[in-house]
């Protein structure tokens, strides 16, 4: 499919602090220490910065670990109790994992003594409220109890607010430095699992979504740079990074501006999927 001019990447303003995690990946300088905490097959690409300094681990490593490049050592750990040392990296990432974990306390621990005075911590994690988190938990619930796996674990263990996940960090000496509220693509229905009716699915909501209004993707997921400070404390927030959508093939933020009248699909500006279109945001 064709590239869609009005769907593009998000762009950072003059001075404006990194958030996204390729923006990250982009802005770390050479040498950098970074961690890629509960890694699955990798966050990013590592080969894509042979300069930096990766140490990517998970408790386990489906479907498999990241591919073993010279400069990333892979290992298995529990995010809750890290065999690294004190102020080791110099960006941690935590994409989408704290959601997952049992012991949430421990685990944010863990995240803050890694990550040295004056580094960042990169969170994303889903807001509970949203119907993706909801949906999510529930197809975990029904696989467990109306499927019969019941040694299956509910996948989901923790639920997030905005203000509850600031005061965690604040608690622990960060700040944050830049945040968005991110739309869902539905991307973890790429599961082999799902994949059959992640497209049907996502085109009814767009559907829906043009029709009445209603808006079942918005405001899924929280994303967050925090600075280890070691002041913390509640401070006034950043104004919010605009992402308008997300690809449901690759999971990356795009940002539309469709023209009237409103197209039908657009194409994702990182890897070239269609998708459905609702309303515009």
């Amino acid at each position: 499919m064709s590239a869609t001019p009005w769907a593009v990447k998000p762009v950072r303003a003059p001075g404006e602090p990194p958030l996204f995690l390729p923006e990250l990946i982009d802005a770390a300088a050479p040498g950098a220490r970074v961690l890629d905490a509960g890694c699955g097959p990798g966050s990013w690409s590592y080969a894509e910065r042979p300069d930096l300094r990766v140490a990517a681990f998970d408790i386990k490593f489906p479907p498999g670990p990241p591919p073993a490049v010279p400069q990333a050592a892979i290992f298995r750990a529990d995010l809750a109790r890290l065999p690294l040392a004190d102020g080791s990296f110099d960006l941690t990432l935590c994409h989408y994992v704290l959601e997952h974990v049992t012991a949430l306390e421990a685990c944010c621990d863990e995240l803050a003594r890694v990550t040295r005075r004056g580094g960042l911590l990169y969170l994303a994690v889903p807001r509970a409220a949203s119907f993706d988190d909801r949906l999510y938990r529930f197809a975990g619930y029904f696989a467990k109890y109306a499927l019969l796996k019941l040694r299956k674990r509910i996948e989901h263990q923790q639920r997030f607010d905005l203000a509850g996940l600031l005061d965690r960090f604040a608690a622990r000496g960060f700040e944050v430095e830049a945040l968005a509220h991110v739309p869902a693509g539905f991307s973890w229905m790429n599961d082999p699992r799902t994949r059959l009716l992640q497209a049907p699915f996502t085109d009814a909501l767009a559907a829906l979504h043009r029709l009445t209004g209603i808006d079942l993707a918005r405001d899924a997921n929280f994303v967050l740079a925090l600075r280890n400070s070691g002041a913390g404390g509640r401070r006034a927030l950043p104004a919010r990074r605009r992402v308008t959508h997300v690809c449901r093939r690759c999971g990356e933020h795009a940002v539309l501006t469709p023209p009237r009248p409103w197209p039908l699909r657009w194409t994702c500006p990182w890897c070239g999927a269609s998708n459905p279109l609702g309303r515009p945001r």
